[in-house]
């Protein structure tokens, strides 16, 4: 597959108990039917407060399947976002940031702090 036909989306799952942290995936769609997204990603984990990258977990790079139900929100990054080997950082506004060698996208928005 080449970098034009690759789809590479930074996925929030649903979670559905009282001690839920947000979820991340960010990767490289493989499949998508009507029942199940899968990804080649990295998961990334967070609770209600995130002042500093390492207030974020990253998960290993591995193939996640997830059902539609449990997708809130899709963001599409480019297809030369290199997900693999892009790091956690943050901006000066404290911001916390996913970061390739090109391309940079939010991991933690504000509003994402509140859950």
């Amino acid at each position: 597959m080449n970098y034009e036909d690759r789809k590479i989306w930074k996925v929030r799952t649903v979670k559905e108990y009282a001690d839920a942290h947000n979820h991340i995936l960010v990767g490289q769609v493989l499949e998508s039917n009507e029942s199940y997204l899968r990804l080649h990603c990295k998961s990334y984990h967070f609770g209600k407060v995130v002042n500093t990258p390492g207030d974020v977990r990253e998960g290993c790079l591995m193939v996640r399947i997830v059902p539609w139900s449990r997708v809130e929100i899709i963001n599409e990054l480019p297809n030369t976002f290199s997900y693999a080997g892009a790091k956690v950082t943050k901006d000066d506004d404290g911001t916390v940031l996913l970061k390739d060698d090109t391309y940079i996208c939010s991991l933690v928005y504000q509003y994402d702090r509140r859950f």
